[in-house]
């Protein structure tokens, strides 16, 4: 019977945090962020990490780029689709976030998958992957282009590895990370993409960060800096 408690307890606290956070002024610590920062005379004055611009091409042709994410919370991840080891465990995380019916309900909500090996994966190709794994086009969005953009925006924009190594199964290494960003661009959490735990822990925390905005309006306070 104690088992059970501390099981309730444990799926419950997740629930009770988001129920707190989305109903009046609270004192819940809100989300972090990641990446090098620059200290301000104030907290607010802090000058936190922000994904750079970049710009490539979607999986039905079409220009893709940061300015297509403006205002948007979204998650990133970086796979190819040959890959033979950890990608096809990280897309089917993916979609599970993808298919969360609360998320469903965020027009602001999007998720972007940028391949590591754009030599083989066009658009068609990515076009042929998405349509296999049963991505919401209108809300996942995968990403080819040039391959030295594509390697610089993951060390240097998402902080992850992406790069051509013979030694690695399939010819590239890659960070199974996922990445939450927020509206302002700035990446508010890192989870390990093969991890059904971890992902859990990001739904939760994307809800927290929507929980943040929708706090903030009520308050009429931008919290996001």
């Amino acid at each position: 019977m104690k088992k059970i408690a501390i099981l309730l307890l444990i799926l419950l606290v997740p629930s009770v945090a988001y129920l707190v956070l989305t109903t009046g002024k609270h004192n819940i610590k809100k989300l972090g962020y990641f990446g090098p920062k620059i200290p301000g005379e104030k907290e607010d004055d802090t000058t936190y990490h922000s994904i750079p611009a970049f710009r490539f091409i979607d999986q039905d042709g079409k220009p893709f780029g940061d300015k297509d994410l403006e205002g948007k919370i979204y998650v990133a991840n970086f796979f190819f689709t040959s890959c033979p080891s950890i990608c096809p465990a990280m897309q089917t995380l993916m979609k599970k976030v993808q298919n969360q019916d609360d998320f469903k309900k965020l027009e602001d909500f999007k998720l972007v998958s940028f391949t590591v090996d754009p030599e083989t994966d066009s658009s068609a190709k990515l076009k042929e992957f998405a349509n296999r794994i049963q991505a919401d086009s209108s809300r996942w969005y995968f990403l080819t282009g040039d391959k030295k953009a594509l390697y610089d925006l993951a060390s240097q924009g998402f902080l992850v590895n992406a790069m051509q190594d013979p030694t690695a199964p399939g010819g590239f290494l890659h960070s199974d990370m996922m990445l939450l960003i927020d509206r302002n661009r700035h990446i508010r959490g890192i989870y390990e993409g093969t991890s059904l735990k971890d992902v859990k822990r990001l739904i939760d925390e994307i809800k927290v960060l929507v929980a943040e905005y929708n706090s903030a309006r009520r308050e009429n306070v931008n919290p996001i800096q």
